[in-house]
């Protein structure tokens, strides 16, 4: 309680302070020497008022670093008879150096009639930065079959992303994705897909970012339509090595498909 009390003393003390001296990010610092501007609250600064942290996700980190994610998942679709529901379980493997990226995923999945491996993935990332603050993706993608159904084969994805930073703590981003699917047809007739989305994210504090996102996606199935979607994903960081997001996405279509995401994640260095 003592503490609380502490910090709540503090915290007045140093709103009082900042109004007095015209403080608008709340940082610390005068406006008139605030040399970084609308810094997030919370956020550690210096005697210049810019953040002490780099405020970056594990996927965006820019030095060697490898992280194994697990997570837990449920998905439900009214349309499919026997199985509105699907259970998920993932391991993700994922390994950064300089601006490249690469990752490993599989998992498990269970519904009411069967259960069984998904498949298993790997992507290759490059980042590149165009300027200081905007910065292009690139990569590609191999799906093994390792989820047992006829017909099933390896697919192979390119993927591109645009990310612009207009502050430290602001993130603007998009991306689109193309899947050549090698799936043998056993009913329906199959095509390639594409994927895009659009979205922005922000850090609240050093700790915790969130963001919104639409998304469009193509069915392999021809006789499905595009589906239109909105999601969003929270990010905590717990400590240096642990941290851990919950991602929710709804369609926004007649069928009112949606799922939810909880992850767990732990960085080795």
């Amino acid at each position: 309680m003592t503490k609380k009390l502490l910090a709540l003393g503090l915290l007045a003390s140093t709103l009082s302070y900042a109004q007095g001296i015209n403080d608008e990010d709340f940082d610390g610092v005068p406006d008139s020497l605030d040399q970084c501007p609308h810094t997030p609250f919370l956020n550690q600064v210096n005697a210049q008022g810019c953040t002490t942290t780099i405020l970056t996700l594990p996927n965006e980190t820019e030095y060697d670093s490898m992280t194994l994610t697990l997570g837990y998942g449920f998905s439900t679709n009214e349309d499919l008879v026997g199985r509105k529901q699907q259970d998920t379980g993932t391991v993700q493997l994922s390994y950064y150096h300089n601006n490249w990226s690469y990752s490993l995923r599989s998992g498990y999945y269970s519904h009411n009639t069967n259960s069984g491996i998904l498949d298993t993935t790997f992507k290759i990332r490059k980042r590149i930065k165009l300027t200081k603050k905007l910065k292009l993706g690139l990569g590609m993608g191999i799906k093994f079959p390792t989820y047992d159904f006829t017909g099933n084969k390896t697919d192979y994805t390119l993927y591109s992303s645009l990310s612009y930073y207009p502050t430290h703590s602001l993130s603007v981003f998009t991306g689109l994705s193309h899947t050549f699917v090698q799936d043998e047809k056993v009913i329906t007739p199959l095509r390639d897909t594409n994927n895009f989305y659009i979205g922005a994210g922000y850090f609240f504090t050093n700790k915790f970012y969130a963001n919104l996102t639409f998304g469009l996606s193509e069915s392999k199935f021809t006789n499905e339509h595009v589906t239109r979607s909105l999601g969003s994903t929270l990010y905590y960081k717990i400590n240096k090595d642990w941290f851990a997001t919950l991602s929710y996405n709804r369609e926004i279509d007649e069928d009112l498909h949606d799922s939810l995401n909880f992850k767990i994640g732990y960085k080795f260095w």
